[in-house]
């Protein structure tokens, strides 16, 4: 059973072209990480750091281990220069996964984001998890949309 959950739109005091060179990229956000872990910052990041550990990545794969779940990867399998990033699981993720971003350019340093997340879950897992899945897909566009992206650009990493 499918279920979708689409994030709130979040503003982005970034040029679309910057956001979209970014999260396109899952070497840049694999940089970005470990620079926090070396800085500390992780320890901010909602307990983030007790639950994934061993984060590699390649321009299009990212893969992690997750305690208690076993290594996850997702991987982006089409890019639509500047406006959408779709992103599956690799196979190693255990139910079908599909997230797609998606930036919509609202003016000079005003890209606005949306988040659309489709899992397969069968009913019970899906009734556990929805609303989960609803405050972590929230909670994964508010934090994007506070990455300061003009400062990433290339070479910046």
């Amino acid at each position: 059973m499918s279920v979708r959950v689409v994030s709130e739109v979040q503003k982005i005091d970034s040029t679309i072209n910057d956001v979209y060179a970014f999260l396109s990229d899952f070497s840049k956000i694999g940089a970005m990480v470990e620079m926090a872990r070396k800085m500390g910052v992780e320890q901010k990041i909602a307990g983030l750091e007790d639950k994934i550990e061993n984060v590699r990545t390649t321009s299009d794969t990212c893969v992690c281990l997750v305690k208690g779940l076993g290594e996850m990867g997702v991987k982006i399998v089409e890019r639509e220069e500047p406006k959408l990033i779709k992103i599956e699981g690799d196979g190693s993720v255990p139910f079908e996964l599909q997230m797609w971003i998606q930036l919509l350019d609202n003016g000079p340093y005003d890209t606005r984001m949306r988040i659309t997340l489709e899992v397969n879950l069968n009913m019970m897992l899906k009734m556990m998890l929805k609303g989960k899945l609803e405050k972590g897909i929230n909670q994964l566009a508010e934090g994007l949309s506070k990455i300061p992206y003009g400062m990433l650009r290339a070479g910046a990493l």
